[in-house]
């Protein structure tokens, strides 16, 4: 996007990956001549329990994960041009070969599912890379769900999680959508209280975060905000969702890059409810009451950081 600056609305905050995400000709499939538009929507972790690692290298976690209205768009068409997979994407820095996990997921079900269609698929983004905002794993689900309904393929959630599950911890989540509980890798889903609407600020600085480096400098522990965070949820409370965000990996970032530290704490002066970061980082995000508060704060927050969104949380 152009902007540094963008505000994202839907025109509900109550949005299920599954059931609104498309947006495609009455009948979509190929013969029709239809195609399928997705929307690729950002998550964060509201908590980030990292319990141990585990001997495949990966580490087990507890995590509480909540959608956002900030997303990419994901278009699904036969191709016209090509004779077998074409991915075209609007950021020219993000790779288009098997490196990308649109890639992936789309050569994976062209032979898992005998597709003998070429497929064009464009890509347009505005969730930031490598930025705790699950938006390569959100593109990869937005693929799977948008190849299954193009093809009439019939594919159950629950098998398209399996499939998911191959290419990224977060995937799953970014099929379910809504507000859950992650356990294991990531993989092991637990749909929690429906999250009560409310503004979102993010901050994104332009840093670069290894993931895997920070989860083997971190030491597990077990946080006791996850049983008070779904209570918390279960009652729509937004202060007390917000006092229980908690994530193990934001002392090894913040200490690599200390911004983190003083997004959070700006977030907080200019009167966020809380703020924390998102995943392994360097994403940080606050939470408001109003939507004014948190426009005010991100003009203040620009001056620390150029890329800021203001978006929603979604269910």
């Amino acid at each position: 996007m152009d902007s540094k600056v963008q505000d994202v609305r839907l025109s509900s905050p109550s949005v299920n990956f599954m059931a609104h995400v498309c947006a495609y000709p009455k009948d979509p499939r190929p013969s029709a001549g239809g195609f399928v538009q997705m929307r690729a929507f950002s998550k964060i972790n509201l908590i980030l329990d990292v319990l141990r690692k585990r001997s495949d290298g990966y580490h087990d976690l507890r995590s509480v994960m909540q959608m956002l209205a900030l997303h990419d768009t994901v278009t699904i068409s036969i191709s016209k041009n090509n004779n077998g997979f074409q991915l075209i994407c609007s950021d020219p820095a993000l790779p288009t070969d098997d490196r990308n996990l649109v890639t992936k997921a789309a050569k994976f079900l062209i032979k898992e599912y005998n597709i003998v269609q070429p497929i064009c698929i464009q890509l347009e983004k505005r969730i930031p890379q490598a930025a705790g905002l699950a938006g390569g794993s959100s593109d990869c689900a937005a693929t799977l769900v948008g190849i299954n309904q193009l093809f009439d393929l019939n594919i159950p959630l629950h098998t398209l999680m399996e499939i998911g599950q191959r290419f990224g911890a977060d995937v799953p989540f970014c099929l379910l959508g809504g507000t859950a509980l992650a356990e294991g890798i990531g993989e092991k889903l637990t749909p929690l209280p429906v999250h009560p609407h409310c503004w979102v600020l993010l901050a994104c600085p332009d840093i670069y975060v290894s993931t895997a480096a920070i989860f083997n400098k971190c030491k597990p522990g077990v946080s006791n905000n996850i049983d008070d965070m779904i209570t918390a949820l279960a009652k729509g409370n937004l202060r007390d969702i917000a006092k229980n965000f908690n994530n193990d990996l934001a002392d090894v970032t913040i200490k690599l890059h200390p911004i983190i530290q003083k997004l959070i704490n700006e977030m907080i002066t200019q009167g966020a409810m809380n703020a924390a970061m998102s995943g392994s980082g360097p994403s940080v995000f606050g939470y408001f009451l109003d939507k004014e508060t948190a426009k005010k704060t991100q003009v203040k927050i620009e001056n620390i950081t150029g890329r800021t969104f203001l978006t929603e949380t979604i269910n």
